[in-house]
């Protein structure tokens, strides 16, 4: 694959990633997947006093009367009603209808720096991973002038920052894998050196 396709193939993956996750979701209640630290509300029909309402603690889980900590990080909202209607079956309620919504979502952001057409911060959308490719590409893609057989990704986390360096050329042609990115990533895309 030739420079110049790569970098319409980014530019275009950038537009349509973009479109897709640019959009903000409707304020108030949420479905999707349950983040870290998210908050959510629990509602149980005809049950007023068991209604939970609150941020996740670090393990991700909620207490809630009757039935202690529910853990939900990773779950969907219908995943969390789910194991929440069979707490209460066990030993509480007959036949328990529980909801589960997203109140509010913690904001988790990669950046991208250097030679890309539109450096800056990207928001990872709550309900899935997001790849360096990806990232790159919701970023532009990379200038004409990148070195993308030199990109870096910093993470933090530990005592020390982790340093990985990357060939984008190798990941999109499947010779090495694409990295998910966690929250606080760095990507710098090196300017090439003639």
């Amino acid at each position: 694959m030739n420079v110049k396709l790569f970098l319409i193939l980014c530019t275009v993956l950038g537009a349509l990633t973009a479109l897709t996750w640019g959009q903000s979701p409707a304020a108030g209640r949420a479905s999707g997947v349950i983040g870290k630290l998210d908050s959510v509300e629990i509602r149980v029909f005809r049950e007023d006093e068991l209604t939970t309402a609150g941020q996740l603690s670090a393990d991700g889980s909620i207490t809630m009367p009757l039935i202690g900590a529910v853990k939900m990080v990773g779950l969907t909202t219908d995943q969390a009603a789910a194991a929440i209607k069979a707490k209460l079956k066990d030993g509480y309620l007959i036949n328990p209808q529980v909801s589960v919504s997203i109140e509010g979502r913690i904001r988790r952001t990669v950046t991208v720096l250097g030679q890309a057409q539109n450096p800056g911060v990207f928001e990872i959308p709550a309900d899935r991973k997001l790849t360096v490719v990806e990232a790159i590409g919701m970023a532009g893609g990379a200038t004409r002038i990148a070195n993308t057989k030199k990109i870096t990704l910093k993470r933090n986390g530990g005592a020390r920052p982790q340093v990985l360096n990357l060939n984008l050329k190798d990941i999109t042609s499947g010779k090495t894998a694409d990295l998910q990115l966690r929250d606080g990533d760095v990507i710098t895309i090196p300017e090439s050196l003639f």
